[in-house]
């Protein structure tokens, strides 16, 4: 494969590069998570393979041999152009075969903000600390135009998977996010709690992988005081000084010096990672009992899918 467009922050993402905010090495890994999880387990590769993550305008892709894919997450119109010059449509949560000579292009931004292309036997790049998640400051394994990726062969299957949209999380432009109270929750006022339970907030143009920014009424804390830099992580609620949000993505730091208000239940992340600029979000609260089972009924489903999909394939789960 070989980018002849490397498209708007094309990058290589996987579970992400666990265990190392202890040295200051921010984890990376997809935004939306569960989107490649689920494009791997329809290929049948290990859950923790990278894959693509691509925002629109996306990358154009020459597929020097066949390969065997697989797009999801955001829908951004995906198509072939085959060797013999035929437009070739895709659909989205679907294994594809991509017959050597095609060039894989994005026509047009339908919904969300990230897509990730999944390949048979996964990305053949390299790894650093466990992962293969691009790491821009370090610039490894970042994407660029001419940049390749080996794939390996092999034989076309008879049946091509496809997963059941019940199966995906519930995406939208205006979620519920469900958090679980910071430590610093207590020390917001009376109102200022009222407001981050009940407004609307708009997502800020000045959102990346680091962290969404968010819009909305100033918050404020009932004393102005200053906190000792403490532990952050994906999902993470801080207050910034002016009074408006961000909440930490993928890519964030290690440690934060604002007050933590809450933390983003992991089950939502995937549905925060899709949302953009234009879009709006509101919190409610849940407690940590709450989002245990949310995550064990989500691990449930999955554990399901490869089941059936092993089954299907007649292949040892993975």
């Amino acid at each position: 494969m070989q980018f002849l467009k490397s498209g708007i922050l094309s990058t290589y993402q996987d579970s992400g590069r666990k265990g190392y905010c202890y040295s200051g090495i921010n984890p990376n890994g997809a935004m939306d998570i569960i989107a490649v999880r689920l494009l791997n387990i329809i290929l049948q590769n290990s859950e923790k393979e990278a894959a693509i993550e691509i925002h629109f305008p996306g990358p154009e892709i020459f597929f020097e041999k066949d390969t065997l894919i697989a797009i999801g997450g955001a829908d951004f119109s995906p198509f072939l152009i085959t060797d013999s010059k035929q437009i070739v449509e895709m659909n989205n949560w679907q294994c594809t075969w991509v017959s050597a000579g095609s060039i894989l292009k994005f026509k047009k931004r339908s919904f969300g903000q990230r897509a990730y292309i999944a390949i048979k036997g996964g990305a053949s790049v390299k790894e650093w600390l466990g992962s293969k998640s691009t790491n821009g400051l370090l610039d490894f394994n970042t994407i660029k135009a001419n940049s390749q990726i080996d794939t390996q062969l092999f034989p076309k299957p008879d049946f091509f998977p496809y997963l059941a949209f019940s199966l995906l999380p519930p995406y939208s432009d205006s979620p519920i996010i469900r958090l679980i109270k910071g430590n610093e929750y207590d020390l917001l006022t009376h109102e200022s709690k009222t407001l981050l339970e009940n407004q609307p907030f708009g997502i800020s143009l000045n959102s990346n992988r680091m962290g969404i920014r968010l819009e909305g009424v100033a918050l404020n804390l009932e004393n102005k005081l200053e906190l000792i830099s403490s532990a952050v992580d994906f999902g993470t609620v801080q207050l910034l000084p002016d009074g408006q949000l961000i909440i930490l993505m993928a890519d964030h730091q290690t440690t934060g010096g604002y007050p933590r208000l809450g933390n983003v239940v992991s089950v939502d992340l995937p549905i925060l990672a899709q949302c953009g600029a234009q879009d709006t979000i509101q919190f409610r609260f849940i407690s940590l009992s709450e989002a245990e089972e949310l995550l064990i009924l989500r691990e449930k489903e999955i554990r399901k899918l490869k089941v059936t999909f092993s089954l299907l394939s007649g292949n040892s789960i993975k």
